[in-house]
């Protein structure tokens, strides 16, 4: 018999694997400036990029945030880890856009909102959200069949799913294939498994959307990072009950 891992320990490996390392800017490849004047004018021919980082004496000291006063000196509450896990990552950017990344006591990269693009941050949200459907899934045995369903499910949202099931003919599997996840979701809070709000849910099938496609993004505002963040702990939590 092969062994297989759980949920639960494929998830904690993502977690512990893949750190903001993985995904940070490296200091070498930073669009730098040598002092506070050359910020604001490398800032002017950079528009793409909202803060750009001093350099002086070999060593990054500052920043320069555009639409700023001026210059800022890099604080403790401007770095994190590089072992920071891209999950708790999701969540301190919730709190700031940006952070510089420290390892053995230097400075050695930087981090931005528009980093959770990566594919490796879409990796740990479709992996997540695919054991929460399982699990869902796995809730439901024993209430799956026609009888229940529709019984279970809103009237109309059955008709929809039998409606599916009977346009694919020989090659229709069960009612069940034909259930997204804000059906699984529902009919899971029924059969006792926590429950989770329909404008969650909601979010959840648009981050499970940008995870699952190349051309598109986790995030494409600062406004996203939040609905991320709530996907995470909700997801989590409910992994956490099961």
């Amino acid at each position: 018999m092969v062994w297989m891992p759980t949920i639960e320990e494929t998830l904690k490996r993502l977690a512990t694997t893949f750190t903001v390392k993985d995904i940070m800017v490296p200091d070498a490849d930073l669009t730098i400036a040598a002092d506070d004047l050359a910020a604001i004018r490398v800032s002017h021919d950079n528009p793409d990029f909202s803060v750009i980082p001093i350099r002086q004496n070999g060593k990054l000291t500052g920043y320069f945030e555009r639409d700023s006063r001026g210059t800022k000196k890099i604080e403790l509450n401007d770095l994190i880890s590089d072992g920071t896990s891209l999950l708790d990552l999701v969540e301190i950017l919730e709190d700031r856009q940006f952070s510089f990344v420290l390892s053995q006591r230097q400075i050695e990269g930087y981090v931005h909102y528009s980093d959770l693009n990566h594919h490796l941050v879409k990796l740990a949200f479709y992996v997540m959200l695919e054991a929460l459907e399982r699990v869902a899934l796995d809730s439901i045995r024993g209430r799956d069949d026609p009888e229940s369903l529709k019984r279970d499910l809103d009237p109309s949202r059955f008709e929809q799913v039998e409606a599916a099931y009977k346009r694919t003919g020989d090659a229709a599997r069960s009612l069940v294939s034909y259930l997204n996840l804000s059906d699984l979701l529902r009919l899971a809070a029924k059969a006792g498994m926590a429950r989770v709000e329909d404008s969650v849910v909601k979010t959840m099938k648009h981050v499970r959307d940008g995870a699952a496609h190349v051309s598109k993004n986790l995030v494409s505002s600062y406004d996203d990072v939040k609905d991320l963040a709530t996907v995470k702990r909700e997801c989590l939590r409910v992994l956490g009950a099961t």
